[in-house]
């Protein structure tokens, strides 16, 4: 037996009780919303009149959407956390083990309904669990008991839910869900909806109350920002060293000090830092787990050359390729359509050679390697100006002309002597630094840019 939710949009009044209801039953905070009553519109007004007095036609609508967690067959956020602390229970209804989540909020980004949600007063992430004790007790849930309407139920999945009767389960990956949920969905829902005839419509649709169903942010991205470039220039540096002499101990202290200072950025950007040890125990399904054991691998190899000085450079490079690559796959959610191409790999491999390469040009001049930056550098920009869904055009132009500036620095020192070069590869530098900063903005930005 599982359960599942119906709600019938062609009759909800939007009076919110069940969103109240819910957090009035789970006592959240403000800004924490496990359901959210979304406020659908559109349609214009056309005057078909001879005169500006003459006849007005409209197509407007509006309808409601009451979402929360659809405690999927097949939930994402349970596959991607790296702590594991997502359950389901033999009845479907999917819940989080407070004490095992450590709160990176890896789950909301890959839920594709933004189910979960961070709670910055307890540290951690919370979501709808279907008050699941109400049903151990033979009673609804605390929104199904508030509606007034009796628009939203609770049904057992394969008994009530008919779709000749207008109710859709969208558990099939085929079904199209309607506005604002996502177009697709393969965690195959536990939800079921009566249409409203707005919802069929092709004209274009807006939510209409965001700031309220919006008010908090999942977490702040801007830690992650430094993490990635800091880990990808270290990664970078590891495997630009391939294409240098031996080791030296200001190299290895140089990458060992991003590491580090990358290490310590993830670790105060959880909400529960006490749990981040449990961050290895879902190494089968999440790549979250995968990326955090590579880059403790990675760690572990800047200390073994330091205190091994005979066993090479290739381990050491070997673990920088395989963190930019597990780091790649972490942000290939189909949640996040930017994301979910094979251009982020691209653009986080052109980051560490950039970053990495020039870094390492600072300790040990190459012509080489230099060359292999200027490339990469031309990557980026022609990245840059393929880009067509730019979340922030201004910053994105900036970001733009500072490519092309550090493309043609890059170039200028490539045919300077070693003894000018170096007084330019700083300036180039900052320059390059400050680019990938912007670029790896607008990357979170698109986390923004979801719907739900």
């Amino acid at each position: 037996m599982a359960y599942a939710f119906t709600f019938d949009a062609s009759a909800c009044s939007g009076c919110k009780a069940c969103q109240i209801a819910c957090m009035d039953k789970n006592n959240l905070p403000v800004g924490v919303l496990w359901r959210r009553v979304y406020e659908v519109s559109g349609g214009d007004w056309t005057n078909i009149g001879a005169s500006a007095s003459g006849v007005w036609e409209h197509t407007v609508f509006a309808y409601n959407m009451s979402i929360a967690c659809n405690h999927c067959i097949h939930p994402k956020c349970s596959g991607v956390c790296p702590t594991n602390a997502y359950k389901q229970r033999k009845d479907g209804v999917v819940y989080i083990d407070e004490s095992k989540c450590m709160g990176c909020g890896y789950c909301a980004w890959a839920c594709p309904y933004n189910a979960p949600r961070y709670s910055s007063e307890l540290g951690h992430m919370t979501k709808c669990n279907f008050c699941f004790d109400n049903l151990d007790a033979g009673l609804p849930p605390a929104c199904v008991a508030a509606c007034p309407m009796r628009v939203l139920e609770l049904v057992e999945v394969g008994e009530q839910v008919d779709e000749n009767k207008g109710l859709v389960l969208w558990q099939l990956p085929g079904k199209e869900h309607p506005f604002p949920l996502p177009e697709r969905s393969r965690t195959e829902p536990h939800l079921a909806i009566q249409p409203h005839t707005g919802m069929g419509n092709e004209r274009e649709k807006r939510i209409a109350n965001w700031e309220e169903i919006n008010t908090r942010k999942v977490k702040s991205e801007l830690p992650l920002v430094f993490f990635t470039l800091l880990t990808q220039m270290a990664a970078g540096m590891a495997v630009a060293s391939l294409f240098s002499g031996p080791l030296s101990l200001l190299l290895l202290i140089v990458i060992g000090g991003l590491i580090s200072a990358a290490g310590l950025i993830a670790f105060f950007h959880l909400g529960t830092p006490s749990n981040a040890w449990r961050a290895v125990f879902h190494l089968k399904k999440s790549w979250l787990s995968r990326e955090i054991l590579m880059f403790g691998l990675f760690g572990l190899s800047v200390l073994l050359c330091l205190f091994l000085p005979g066993m090479g450079k290739l381990p050491l490079a070997f673990c920088g390729i395989g963190l930019i690559y597990s780091m790649a796959k972490v942000y290939r959610l189909r949640s996040i359509p930017a994301w979910e191409t094979h251009q982020t790999l691209l653009t986080f491999t052109v980051s560490a050679v950039v970053l990495g390469g020039l870094a390492l040009e600072i300790i040990d001049a190459s012509n080489f390697r230099l060359l292999l930056v200027g490339v990469c550098v031309g990557v980026a920009l022609w990245l840059s100006i393929s880009e067509r869904n730019q979340p922030h055009q201004t910053a994105g132009r900036l970001r733009l002309g500072l490519i092309v500036v550090s493309f043609i620095g890059v170039i200028t020192i490539f045919f300077l002597p070693n003894t000018v070069r170096v007084w330019l590869l700083v300036p180039v530098f900052l320059v390059v630094l400050s680019e990938e900063i912007i670029g790896r903005w607008l990357f979170y930005e698109h986390l923004h840019q979801r719907i739900l």
